[in-house]
């Protein structure tokens, strides 16, 4: 699946690549985990309120995944992040 935020004027500010996996990190469309494959954000824009308002988004597209994760293959010792299945429940206001 492919996710895109724009701005109200309609500037691109971020697009993700993400899909659901097993247990094991496979892709099936059965999934229960979401697998953040790649997230471009626009410069300038605040890293942390585009994945906020991305897990949110992902998290109405997919109500029974149990968490979201991702590596980061740039840092010197990828390993995975994540949020759990509270985190992706729905917010009153989700703001970029």
């Amino acid at each position: 699946m492919l996710w895109v935020l724009r701005s109200e004027s309609g500037h691109l500010q971020a697009v993700c690549e993400w899909w659901l996996v097993d247990e094991q990190g496979y892709w099936t469309p059965q999934g229960r985990y979401v697998f953040l494959h790649q997230l471009e954000v626009a410069p300038k824009m605040n890293l942390h309120s585009i994945r906020r308002r991305m897990v949110h988004d992902i998290g109405l597209s997919v109500p029974g995944a149990l968490g979201v994760f991702w590596r980061r293959e740039h840092d010197e010792f990828p390993r995975p992040h994540a949020f759990r299945r509270e985190q992706l429940q729905l917010r009153k206001e989700v703001s970029v």
